[in-house]
């Protein structure tokens, strides 16, 4: 079986390379698509990551360029006041993003020739297939002198499929985003899926320099024929302030790998995460945080709950190293099951190699509990009040904290739109 479904799933690939590398062959891309391939080669890895074995059955096509306006997305976006880019099928919409402004300045390349800390990086089959066969390397680059107040950066991604049945466009990208002499930005990113039937896999890189304080929220939506993977890797100078927020919301497949690197003094990270899962789908979260200088904090808060025959798994790995003295780390971790055929597994590892640090973690899983819903229903609230009251109170703090006013709104919206149509009354 493994076997079956490494010939299959390179088969494809190397077809769909041989025809990306007569525009956009690069020595740095025919590396990395050489190092996929003895990924696939490797039967151990094949066998520990199942979304291999899942996405394997699946015919895969890359995505065609359509015409597309922003009267297309008034309702789906966000009405915010921001540099709007939109990435439709695997490229930047040249015709429909604010290209030329005065906050952000955005160069595209075919070719796949820019490094930045790729010593670090330990790649895996998604970084290797973005690095390999995305059709632009996308370079933000905010380095302003004399304006003091930036525009939000507003990422839209955006897959138009067909809705067929017989095979999954495959939509990749490799995104660069350096940030300097600002003191603070907001970056908005959202995951829309107009058609069913769709393979998304993103990479970015996020670079802050000196004295950057980055507001970063993620919106991903989709169903249960979407598959979207990502890797994030934000690499922390001194005197950093990241706040970030993460919700992921039912897709077939959910993948994210985010890394976390800090390279410099009194930097701090505050990260919160949310995850919907129903149907029969499959999520694997990891976050990965590594502590390489002194009286740096980090606090990280993640949450999932898990309805029908689905799965979210949970890896995290909080690693201090010798210089980082006088770090402050902690993550939580807490799931909550709706049904006895869901099911959340939680790995948090801690990684020390000095002994002036104050490290954490914890970890919580289980049901609606039966006293708290019976304490509801004497009090004359229904049942179906009484568990969106108690779903409620399980992710509210990860969402009071928004100061983005709108964004608080529709997240609530979000979430309150899924509750309402999911099926809450199984019992265990």
């Amino acid at each position: 079986m493994v076997g079956l479904m490494n010939n299959n799933l390179l088969k494809q690939l190397s077809y769909i390379y041989k025809l990306h590398k007569k525009k956009h062959f690069s020595d740095k891309s025919e590396s990395h698509w050489l190092s996929l391939k003895n990924l696939l080669h490797n039967q151990k890895y094949i066998k520990k990551n199942i979304y291999l074995n899942i996405i394997n059955n699946n015919l895969l096509k890359i995505a065609l360029t359509k015409k597309f306006s922003k009267k297309d997305l008034v309702n789906i976006i966000f009405k915010i006041d921001a540099v709007f880019l939109y990435f439709i099928n695997g490229k930047l919409n040249q015709n429909i993003s604010d290209i030329n402004n005065i906050y952000y300045k955005i160069t595209i390349n075919k070719f796949n020739n820019l490094n930045y800390h790729d010593t670090f990086i330990k790649h895996n089959f998604f970084t290797h297939l973005s690095e390999s066969l995305s059709k632009e390397i996308i370079f933000i680059d905010i380095n302003l002198e004399n304006i003091n107040i930036i525009k939000p950066l507003y990422l839209i991604y955006i897959n138009i499929g067909n809705n067929s049945k017989n095979f999954f466009y495959m939509s990749n990208y490799r995104n660069y985003i350096n940030i300097q002499k600002i003191q603070s930005i907001t970056i908005f990113e959202h995951y829309i899926n107009i058609n069913e039937s769709y393979f998304s896999n993103i990479y970015t890189t996020l670079i802050l320099n000196d004295n950057v304080n980055l507001t970063h929220y993620k919106l991903v939506t989709g169903n249960k024929k979407n598959y979207y993977f990502t890797n994030n890797e934000y690499y922390l100078n001194n005197n950093n302030y990241i706040t970030k927020y993460d919700f992921l919301i039912s897709n077939k497949i959910i993948y994210q790998n985010n890394s976390f690197y800090f390279n410099g003094n009194n930097s701090k990270l505050e990260y919160k995460s949310l995850s919907l899962s129903k149907g029969n789908s499959f999520s694997y979260i990891k976050s990965y945080l590594e502590h390489n200088k002194k009286y740096c904090y980090s606090n990280q808060l993640h949450k999932a709950i898990v309805s029908d025959n689905s799965i979210i798994n949970f890896k995290g790995l909080l690693k201090i190293n010798s210089q980082a003295i006088k770090t402050d780390g902690q993550m939580n971790y807490s799931g909550l099951l709706l049904n006895k055929f869901s099911e959340i597994n939680v790995k948090p590892e801690l990684d020390i190699y000095n002994d002036d640090v104050k490290c954490k973690h914890g970890v919580f899983s289980g049901k609606i509990d039966d006293n708290q819903l019976f304490f509801l229903r004497t009090r004359g609230i229904n049942l179906k009040k009484s568990y969106n009251i108690l779903l409620f109170a399980f992710v509210i703090d990860l969402i009071k904290d928004i100061c983005d006013d709108y964004f608080k709104k529709e997240i609530h919206k979000y979430i309150s739109n899924y509750f309402s149509k999911e099926n809450i009354f199984n019992e265990f």
